[in-house]
């Protein structure tokens, strides 16, 4: 489920946000970074597992060293992110009452461990001369988890909706 996901929304955000193509790798606006969220906390690492694999497959390269690690980055990066606003925000293991605060700290950690450890991979493999893909890749990141968020939130809302049409109120 998670694979599917990622790829779909990979596929959506390249068609929706071509225009805000920073360069090949890097988008002022990524839908999947959402998925990364989503998918570890609600699967953990069976959700990182799902995101390494829609990560490979997703990748336009051959299969080499460089795609490993730049899969391993997108799907352990919101790992690194949940455990660190667990412990920061002392939240629980589930979605299940997290505040709009939380969410938007969870994104934004999210957001900065992945820009922050693929730029230094873009870096370090020569990719990239210098850190100049992490600010378009963290505002891209994080505007992808927001409208995902979002989304799910508004999905929830119309659940929310149809379930108390419905259901018969008790009087």
């Amino acid at each position: 489920m998670v694979v599917l996901a990622w790829v779909i929304f990979y596929r959506m955000s390249l068609w929706l946000f071509a225009y805000f193509e920073y360069n090949p790798r890097v988008y002022w606006v990524f839908l999947p970074a959402g998925i990364r969220m989503i998918s570890v906390f609600i699967f953990g690492w069976a959700g990182v597992l799902g995101l390494f694999i829609g990560s490979v497959i997703t990748n336009e390269a051959e299969m080499s060293s460089y795609v490993i690690y730049l899969a391993a980055i997108s799907s352990l990066a919101p790992m690194v992110a949940k455990r660190t606003c667990k412990w920061w925000l002392n939240i629980p293991g589930t979605l299940q009452g997290l505040s709009g605060k939380q969410l938007l700290v969870f994104s934004v950690v999210g957001a900065l461990a992945n820009s922050l450890f693929s730029s230094l991979h873009f870096y370090v493999s020569g990719v990239s001369k210098g850190l100049n893909d992490f600010f378009p890749m963290f505002v891209g990141d994080l505007l992808g988890t927001l409208v995902i968020f979002y989304l799910i939130a508004k999905i929830l809302q119309l659940i929310s909706f149809i379930h108390k049409q419905i259901t018969p109120s008790i009087l």
